[in-house]
């Protein structure tokens, strides 16, 4: 084998080392029901992709980013929604779960009433985390929590990195646009 074919078969090892190599997505979401406002950014390899502030208004969802504002319509039943519904499942066996870090912070005011939700609200995410770590045993999971005892506070925000191969998210979401033409 001479150099140049030797030089022209590094394209397509290239080509399948990119779709092969895991790529890091780090996915952070923040959301305050009393006011119905959030954040979501994605990030890839660190760097920024994705940002939009977060406001819910009845059955309208409305992004605000730098550039843009869109207004979306909540419907359960279109077949975008089934669609990411069913590229969900796709991934969800597909996806390996580096970390999730779970915040909230949370007040009634009434301490004993904060006090009481929290430690219940603890304990579901801890069993989350017990059938998760089951699933996914290399995940570093934690809950940060705060209680507020004399305010009325409700603040939620996750952040979790997971690596997915570039064919396994093509491959899913082929899979799960075929699947819901079929049923439709």
């Amino acid at each position: 084998m001479d150099l140049k074919t030797s030089l022209l078969l590094i394209i397509p090892a290239f080509i399948i080392l990119i779709l092969v190599f895991p790529i890091f997505l780090e996915v952070r979401v923040s959301f305050n029901p009393l006011n119905n406002r959030g954040a979501l950014g994605v990030f890839i390899f660190k760097k920024k992709i994705v940002y939009y502030f977060i406001e819910v208004h009845g059955k309208y969802i409305i992004l605000t980013n730098d550039s843009e504002t869109k207004a979306e319509e909540i419907e359960f039943s279109s077949p975008k929604f089934l669609v990411i519904e069913e590229f969900m499942k796709q991934l969800k066996d597909k996806l390996r779960v580096k970390h999730l870090y779970v915040y909230y912070n949370i007040g009634l005011g009434d301490a004993f009433l904060s006090s009481m939700v929290c430690a219940t609200l603890n304990q579901a995410i801890n069993f989350f985390f017990v059938s998760l770590k089951s699933k996914k045993p290399t995940a570093s999971l934690c809950v940060y929590d705060t209680v507020s005892y004399n305010r009325t506070v409700c603040e939620l925000a996750i952040n979790f990195k997971i690596s997915l191969s570039l064919i396994d998210l093509v491959y899913s979401f082929i899979y799960s646009t075929i699947i819901v033409k079929n049923k439709g």
